[in-house]
């Protein structure tokens, strides 16, 4: 596996503080899992953060999925039942529930991750090879963490473990390895925007 795009600082130190909400620190904490510079990068902020907090009064910590070493053994606050392990899938995502896949359109399924108390959506899609998703662009946030396959938009090629980090600056038209197909694990706030005429034909249908 070889691991291009990763997190932001910004958003592995609020990850290593416990700052995120829990829908994004679970899909961060899928590429972490996977990723050794990641987890290199995180244990160095760890520290900083560690000193910091000895000059302060101490102040109860977030619970979620951000240590480094123990993302495995994460579990969420609400204390849900966590789900039977499956091939393929994150250690990070047991303490989670894991809906069916549904298909939601020609050779594409999601699956809901249930995530109790948080503010971002979270769900993993899966496209058949070749697939071209619509153009669009997002109102909130929309990060996303590569489980198999791969796919590109204007901003690069994302394969296994890499993490996309995309905003509502980013407008793209993903499209998907044309061999492997991809599977991904996704957090979303705020709504999708579907660009263009068949986007504003086909908005009306998006439920994300």
């Amino acid at each position: 596996m070889s691991i291009v795009h990763r997190p932001s600082d910004e958003t592995l130190a609020a990850f290593a503080a416990g700052q995120l909400d829990e829908g994004l620190a679970v899909v961060v904490a899928c590429h972490v899992e996977v990723d050794q510079e990641s987890r290199r990068r995180l244990r160095e902020l760890e520290v900083v953060q560690g000193a910091l907090l000895d000059e302060v009064e101490p102040v109860a910590m977030a619970t979620g999925p951000r240590d480094a070493e123990g993302v495995a053994q994460a579990v969420p606050a609400s204390g849900m039942v966590a789900s039977a392990p499956e091939a393929g899938m994150p250690k990070v995502l047991r303490p989670y529930g894991l809906g069916p896949w549904r298909p939601i359109g020609i050779r594409i399924a999601m699956r809901r991750v249930e995530v109790p108390g948080a503010a971002a959506r979270v769900f993993m899609l899966r496209a058949g090879p070749g697939i071209a998703l619509p153009h669009h662009k997002h109102t909130g946030i929309e990060w996303t963490t590569i489980l198999a396959g791969a796919y590109e938009h204007e901003y690069g090629r994302y394969a296994a473990g890499d993490f996309d980090e995309a905003d509502s600056e980013h407008d793209h038209t993903p499209r998907v390895d044309p061999v492997e197909g991809c599977t991904c694990i996704v957090a979303m706030t705020g709504s999708v925007q579907l660009q263009g005429w068949l986007g504003r034909l086909l908005q009306p249908l998006v439920r994300f």
